[in-house]
């Protein structure tokens, strides 16, 4: 989530000023370190994390990527899928400074932008429509096998008041007739298919469309009919043109809401549902930054679970069962001002966010984003830094973690996460997976700046914990806590551990 100004500084694709929110919550993601207050969860916001639908009969979460020596990047994903993704804009094929990094991370989905207006810039009968840029845009896709969540985000000027509003000023047939001829063209059926017969499918419909009338960046958030009314004109044509495809929601903010002096319209998402919006999408879809944990009666963050609890009961109240998932959620490396922040800090994020992912369900989060934006923007929030025309990127300390948590928590089960009387301490986030057959752990104390350690005792003989970068931090024994009695006793800090017990 961030600033228009901000995002004009990315790529000509990268301007929402939806994204707002990050510039108030990172600016309290300093007095969330510092020791927030707690928030009460409403009960009904409780562990809701069984008999949820999922994304499709196809979605695998053992999918395991090899290293790869720098640019040698002829490897083809063939659309296989795990639950990592990023952030990109504009072209990043085989050519791009990229391309190789974001093979070696590990990342099996790439969100990136395109616009109606850049395809059909005039109106015409019939439609023109000037694929060039977008048939770049799709380019991993083709060359290396990702699986793409293209958000659609622009109106040309002569369909809308506003390029991510509602469309206004033509019908909204001349919208499907668009989508449905975007969905065609990258099916990969070899029937007026773009060159090289990439496949996309899966559309999202805007950027934090939530936001309301704020500035000259008026969006859908106070016509969530209109909205739902958008939805029910281009589903069937996606799913005409491609039954295969998916429909997303757009990722809703869902955070610093109207009444906190905020951009977003907290009854958006209640305005789709209640105008029958929830027939008309296969996957809801959000955002969650750490900075709002607290918001969501997370005080020692990140927060993910209790907001995904939060949307999911929303949706039930209208009798709604998606899959869910997240395309923004991360955080920055740089100390910037009003919002400090390490390396170390944003790789422990990393670790955090994706442990959450899997125990709260969600299909797939998308970190925001892979590379550093431009120097003028103030948030390093990349994996990678910026490359530049002498200079190629390099990895950050949080990329390393990216890949640690592919390699460990992609092929891995969750079972449960502990209670504050399993682990003592209710700053002691716990969680429990199995891997191979064998238990494993993923724990840290909150909240991300603490100094301190706590002690956690795990059933086993002996366990071998790594850190978020893959090293082996210790090896302990049941009796080198003074009793052996078949439980290990593990100092834990800010830094999650992935604990590996022998029984």
């Amino acid at each position: 989530m961030h600033t228009t100004a901000q995002r004009r500084l990315l790529q000509r694709a990268f301007h929402t000023v939806g994204g707002l929110c990050v510039a108030l919550g990172l600016a309290m993601l300093a007095l969330l370190m510092s020791g927030p207050a707690a928030h009460a969860m409403p009960a009904a916001y409780g562990p809701q994390l069984t008999n949820q639908a999922t994304v499709s009969d196809t979605l695998t979460n053992t999918v395991m990527l090899p290293y790869l020596p720098h640019y040698n990047c002829s490897y083809n994903l063939k659309h296989v899928t795990n639950r990592f993704g990023v952030q990109m804009y504009g072209y990043h094929g085989q050519d791009s400074p990229y391309f190789c990094e974001l093979i070696a991370s590990g990342a099996t989905w790439v969100r990136n932008e395109i616009s109606w207006g850049s395809v059909e810039p005039v109106d015409a009968s019939p439609a023109v429509y000037q694929w060039d840029y977008i048939d770049s845009v799709f380019t991993p896709a083709r060359e290396g096998g990702f699986n793409m969540i293209a958000t659609i985000n622009g109106n040309p000027a002569w369909a809308a008041t506003r390029a991510r509003g509602p469309i206004d000023k033509a019908p909204l047939s001349r919208f499907a007739d668009f989508v449905g001829a975007l969905a065609e063209r990258y099916d990969g059926d070899g029937i007026d298919d773009a060159p090289g017969s990439p496949v996309v499918e899966y559309f999202e419909f805007y950027n934090e469309p939530d936001a309301g009338n704020l500035g000259r960046d008026k969006r859908w958030g106070n016509y969530g009919k209109e909205y739902a009314e958008m939805l029910a004109a281009v589903y069937p044509a996606i799913k005409s043109a491609n039954p295969n495809a998916k429909v997303l929601l757009g990722g809703i903010a869902y955070d610093w809401f109207e009444e906190d002096n905020g951009p977003f319209v907290r009854t958006f998402l209640d305005t789709v549902l209640a105008n029958g919006g929830g027939n008309f999408f296969d996957i809801m879809n959000f955002h969650q930054y750490p900075p709002f944990a607290a918001s969501w009666g997370a005080p020692n963050g990140p927060g993910l679970i209790e907001k995904t609890n939060a949307v999911r009961a929303k949706l039930a109240e209208f009798g709604v069962n998606k899959p869910l998932v997240i395309t923004e959620s991360g955080a920055h490396s740089n100390d910037a001002v009003g919002s400090p922040m390490t390396p170390e800090l944003q790789a422990r994020y990393v670790t955090m966010l994706y442990t959450q992912v899997f125990a709260a369900n969600v299909d797939f989060m998308v970190w925001f984003m892979f590379y550093d934006p431009e120097a003028t923007y103030p948030y390093k929030n990349g994996l990678v830094s910026e490359a530049s025309s002498n200079a190629r990127p390099t990895r950050k300390l949080s990329f390393n973690a990216y890949r640690t948590a592919v390699d460990v928590l992609s092929q891995a089960n969750f079972v449960k996460a502990w209670t504050a009387a399993q682990t003592g301490n209710a700053d002691l986030l716990t969680y429990q997976f199995t891997k191979d057959g064998a238990p494993l752990y993923v724990a840290w104390l909150g909240p991300i700046t603490r100094t301190d350690t706590a002690p956690l005792r795990v059933p086993g003989r002996t366990a071998t914990v790594h850190d978020i970068y893959g090293a082996i931090r210790q090896v302990v024994a049941d009796a080198d806590d003074g009793v052996a009695d078949g439980k290990i006793t593990l100092q834990i800090g800010a830094q999650p551990a992935y604990i590996y017990p022998q029984p």
